[in-house]
């Protein structure tokens, strides 16, 4: 059975990455998304997103054939690694607005049924609450989704700021979590959200 401990753990060394790419200690009110990495090797972002799609945005494929999406060409991309993870991001042209990434986990151990809905609240109450800390995300719907992913609609109480996402495991022995969210400000106009909203409904498996 997989460890709480390490899922605690892992939450954990999301927050560090997002605070190494641009953070704070200090939990912002409104806080800002983290500048695009310099230390992404050129050819690693660019064999990611040169993949121009029929109708002119650019589509990203993910680096293990696993998830597909359509995105504007000039939004901006980063590529997080970890231990047993990775982090594919694409950031608003504002960097501010929104953003849309997707992550997938595996330490070759299977989740159990109760195990990845547990993971993902973790998740999105470690890495996206303002504050850091349970209670600032409230979920406001939670949905099965036909495809048999999971849909959490969630909103930042302090921080201003509105989220999306799917979750669900992949593979005969479902070790590979994967976890696509979309993010975007209060203040965010609608062709950001538009933009978001079109993404989520292009994603598809290669």
């Amino acid at each position: 059975m997989k460890s709480y401990r390490m899922i605690f753990a892992f939450a954990a060394l999301l927050m560090v990455v997002s605070l190494a790419c641009g953070g704070s200690s200090t939990p912002a009110v409104n806080p800002t998304i983290p500048p695009v990495p310099t230390n992404v090797p050129q050819d690693q972002g660019e064999q990611q997103q040169q993949q121009p799609a029929d109708n002119g945005l650019v589509t990203f494929t993910d680096e293990n054939g696993l998830a597909a999406f359509d995105l504007p060409g000039d939004w901006l991309y980063s590529h997080t690694t970890g231990d047993n993870y990775y982090v594919d991001r694409f950031t608003s042209p504002d960097e501010v607005s929104g953003f849309v990434e997707n992550l997938v986990y595996n330490d070759g151990t299977a989740f159990v049924k109760s195990q990845k809905g547990q993971f993902a609240l973790e998740l999105i109450n470690n890495f996206y609450s303002a504050t850091g800390a349970v209670g600032d995300i409230r979920i406001s719907s939670d949905q099965i989704m036909n495809d048999g992913s999971e849909r959490l609609e969630w909103v930042s109480k302090s921080g201003g700021y509105s989220g999306v996402s799917f979750f669900e495991t992949r593979g005969d022995d479902n070790s590979t979590f994967m976890m696509l969210t979309s993010w975007w400000m209060g203040s965010a106009d609608q062709a950001t959200i538009d933009t978001i909203n079109n993404a989520i409904a292009s994603y598809r498996i290669p």
